[in-house]
């Protein structure tokens, strides 16, 4: 079964912003309460973990792949 799950997308085409928001409703409207890892980079990164860290859910930032990866696993774990 599913314990946590991980979004890693280089904004190229679409704004970071805009997937933080796409993100987040799609969080609320599945009443998800797995904890999820975005990792994201491109246009508006900024905001968009800006976003994601005051949405009051439970959403995680990475910095990179690896990062992404490693809180992933641990929350995954944690979850057990």
């Amino acid at each position: 079964s599913v314990k946590a799950v991980f979004i890693n997308v280089f904004g190229g085409i679409l704004r970071c912003d805009r997937l933080a928001a796409g993100v987040i409703a799609a969080v609320r409207k599945l009443g998800l309460k797995l904890p999820v890892v975005v990792r994201m980079e491109g246009t508006n990164v900024e905001l968009g973990r800006k976003m994601l860290a005051e949405s009051g859910l439970a959403l995680t930032t990475a910095t990179d792949m690896g990062d992404g990866a490693q809180k992933v696993v641990e929350l995954a774990r944690a979850a057990r």
